[in-house]
């Protein structure tokens, strides 16, 4: 099976406000440990074919330094690809195009801001191997790797199944960030949909009406809802390093950090003192 990933960064300002992350390291150092945690997974693989595209949306000079060092510890080939225009909605953009185009059996379009364990991306291709051939599902899968807190809060649960592969279960929803591993085919079909969320979405405030703007939720979503199986590993196999509202309360989150975010073996290591 040939994995594609496609990851976009980006060290400067946060699209959704200057409040610390729950894990309140600078966003290059950010970057560096969630990229080496992502190196650290992907290296477990070897009958896999795997391959990174990284989308520098105008990232510092030490920053991109740093991600090469990373990248070169990695047992898979990359490329790193300097955006020309500045901005969120460009990258978002970029991003789904190359999950879209992409000539791989499966896309893992990924934000700088996810903390991945060790087995998650070997245990995210087998599980949706498995899960397609154990349940005989039919229709497109999509995994998202964090078991997101908010799908729990009153009003937004969502009835769904519960998979159960023989590592962890699999609960099906129908949320996702712009990160999610799935197959190129899911892009083309809905592109219009994808185009939409990555040109126009816009944070909301807390103040304006939710459905006057462009988010997930009235997105993607639906894609997720109606046409597309789309499910989240319990517990989480990555961890969405955001702010407290998106802290996974099962996870020790500084123990995940300290564990994964350097790449193994001490070949490099990000002094974050």
């Amino acid at each position: 099976m040939k994995l594609e990933i496609i990851l976009r960064i980006h060290d400067g300002k946060n699209i959704h406000g200057d409040n610390p992350r729950y894990i309140d390291v600078p966003k290059k150092d950010l970057i560096i440990g969630c990229l080496s945690s992502l190196v650290n997974s992907t290296n477990m693989i070897k009958n896999e074919e795997i391959t990174f595209t990284i989308l520098n949306d105008h990232c510092t000079t030490d920053c991109i330094s740093k991600v090469h060092k990373i990248l070169d510890q990695s047992k898979h080939h990359y490329k790193l690809i300097d955006l020309k225009v500045p901005g969120f909605h460009y990258s978002g953009i970029k991003q789904f195009e190359h999950c879209k185009n992409s000539e791989a059996d499966l896309v893992y379009s990924v934000e700088d801001d996810y903390l991945h364990c060790t087995e998650a991306i070997s245990e995210m291709l087998f599980s949706y191997q498995y899960l397609k051939s154990y349940y005989h599902l039919n229709k497109e899968l999509c995994l998202f790797p964090f078991d997101n807190k908010e799908d729990y809060e009153y009003g937004y649960t969502y009835p769904g199944r519960l998979f159960r592969t023989p590592f962890r279960h699999w609960k099906e929803g129908i949320w996702t960030t712009f990160t999610m591993m799935t197959t190129p085919k899911v892009f083309q079909d809905h592109w219009k949909t994808f185009e939409k969320l990555a040109s126009k979405y816009t944070p909301w405030n807390g103040i304006d009406p939710i459905e006057e703007i462009v988010h997930e939720g009235n997105t993607i979503s639906d894609i997720w809802e109606h046409h597309v199986i789309r499910v989240n590993p319990i517990p989480s196999l990555a961890l969405h390093v955001q702010f407290e509202k998106q802290r996974d309360p099962h996870i020790n989150h500084q123990e995940w950090w300290n564990k994964y975010s350097r790449i193994n073996k001490n070949k490099f290591e990000v002094n974050y003192d």
